[in-house]
């Protein structure tokens, strides 16, 4: 299978990473990587020969293509009629088809900014019918893509550009890198994302549709308001498909993964591959140096500070992700100050106090409802895996475990304990108790909805506790409890059936 790469030599890097994805997923087939880099370094380009020989991967090759005079003039003049923020860098790939073997019927173009994580073999397989030009990913666009592009999205669909199955032929026999750097040229409107703009334009009509796993992009995973909004209803359930088990995967926002900071999906999955590269000990920066540091730290204070007040400055477009060091800066919060604030029901700052610790347990638990009461003192471990509903309460010092799931509600009083999901071994009487360890136990703790617990009840682990029923003051709660009775004593029994 032959690939397409166009970069500069800063970008060599991050090339690696997108090669050695590759040969990792596809060491069944023979690979041919070609490479247009007009600026590339003798270091580099010893690094990129040493990520095919580090890999051991007798199925790969890397060709160097190398731009004559006449080319870089011609970007040259192209780069004229392009905004400030572009480089020709992008145009690269449209001299392909004058650079490339004349052999070549197939070639598969990526942008430098995507990993692979299954194996090709269907790509390498695809027959193009005729007059089709390559195959390609639709992309997420706003509407006012279309009308700038003078394009009829109920005619056509614009595609993402960043992987490109290429039929060769009919690029060399209709000049297509030709006819896009002409409208280039002609027309600055469409300069936007100057080479995608113009494929688009000029392959009109002239592309197959790949499913969206071979070009999966970052858009893909925004939550489900941003992504029905713009993606047609029918199309859903392949992007959904796409980002369960996704080809490759297109980085296509400006925080890269070799950026420092903010939440990227799958970013972990591309610092695994930079690991396995030469570029192994490439250390992660800030976009824009300082500033894209206090850019990046200043909208995390600004977008924890609006629910404090009980409201969202504006959506997340990810789906909701708790950042490591943002969850670390709320259970310090919490544990070092919020928890000794004066409780909820005090006349003295007790609503003030408990918005403070709701503000910190809505960045720790799974999902916290509205009008919800948290007492002073509460401890909940590191809050993972706690959900609870609307209108309900730990009472004050109660002590939660970390799987605990609170329906709607429920009024709890102080000083309840629920055991945890784990306990001590005690199999093996050879050895003393306290060298066994401990083991996790299955399942979770459940409080149905309209649950009155009165103070000093504790609870055995995995217990659930069904709807409209009442536990008694100091009940010790070893089983489950069933609907609409009231449950009290040591150990609780049924003691009245509250629907009968």
């Amino acid at each position: 299978m032959n690939f397409l790469m166009t970069v500069t030599d800063s970008y060599v890097p991050y090339l690696g990473v997108t090669i050695t994805s590759i040969i990792e997923n596809n060491r069944h087939m023979e690979l041919s990587f070609y490479i247009i880099c007009p600026d590339l370094s003798v270091c580099n380009k010893s690094k990129l020969g040493g990520v095919i020989n580090c890999k051991s991967a007798s199925n790969a090759s890397i060709h160097f293509l190398e731009l004559k005079s006449e080319h870089r003039v011609l970007l040259e003049e192209v780069g004229k009629h392009l905004r400030s923020v572009h480089n020709t860098s992008f145009l690269l790939r449209l001299l392909s088809e004058q650079l490339l073997p004349s052999n070549l019927n197939t070639i598969l173009y990526m942008d430098v900014d995507v990993v692979v994580s299954s194996d090709l073999k269907e790509l390498d397989n695809y027959v193009f019918h005729d007059n089709i030009g390559a195959a390609v990913v639709k992309d997420v666009v706003r509407t006012t893509d279309y009308q700038r592009l003078k394009i009829n999205p109920n005619e056509y669909i614009y595609f993402n550009s960043g992987v490109m199955l290429i039929n060769l032929p009919y690029w060399r026999e209709n000049s297509i890198g030709q006819k896009c750097l002409k409208k280039l040229c002609e027309n600055m409107d469409v300069s936007f994302m100057p080479d995608q703009d113009a494929l688009n334009i000029i392959l009109k009509g002239k592309v197959d549709y790949l499913h969206p796993k071979y070009n999966c992009l970052m858009l893909f995973f925004m939550r489900d308001e941003f992504l029905k909004s713009r993606i047609q209803a029918d199309e859903l359930k392949q992007v959904k498909e796409a980002i369960e088990n996704p080809a490759i995967i297109h980085y296509v926002f400006l925080n890269k993964p070799w950026f420092k900071g903010g939440f990227l999906p799958k970013k972990e999955l591309w610092l695994n591959y930079l690991s396995l590269t030469p570029w192994a000990d490439l250390k992660l920066k800030w976009r824009n140096g300082y500033k894209g540091m206090l850019n990046h730290y200043g909208k995390q204070i600004i977008e924890n500070i609006p629910p404090f007040f009980g409201f969202e400055l504006r959506p997340n477009l990810f789906k909701k992700k708790q950042y490591n060091h943002i969850r670390f800066l709320f259970l310090l919060l919490y544990y070092g100050f919020a928890q000794w604030l004066p409780n909820f029901d005090s006349r003295l700052l007790g609503k003030f106090s408990n918005r403070i610790r709701i503000t910190c347990v809505r960045r720790l638990f799974d999902f916290v409802g509205k009008d919800v009461n948290i007492g002073r003192r509460v401890k909940f471990g590191h809050g993972k895996n706690i959900r609870i509903g609307d209108r309900s309460n730990f009472g004050a010092n109660c002590r939660v475990p970390s799987n605990i799931v609170i329906g709607d509600n429920v009024m709890m009083g102080p000083n309840c304990f629920f055991f945890g999901s784990f306990s001590h071994k005690t199999s093996d009487t050879s050895i003393p108790m306290i060298e066994q360890g401990i083991e996790l136990l299955p399942g979770h703790t459940s409080i149905h909805d309209d649950i009155w617990i009165g103070q000093e009840c504790l609870f055995m682990p995995n217990v659930e506790i069904k709807s409209h029923s009442i536990i008694g003051a100091r009940t010790i709660v070893t089983k489950n409890v069933p609907q609409g009775v009231v449950f009290a004593g040591n150990p609780g029994k049924i003691r009245k059936h509250r629907l009968d």
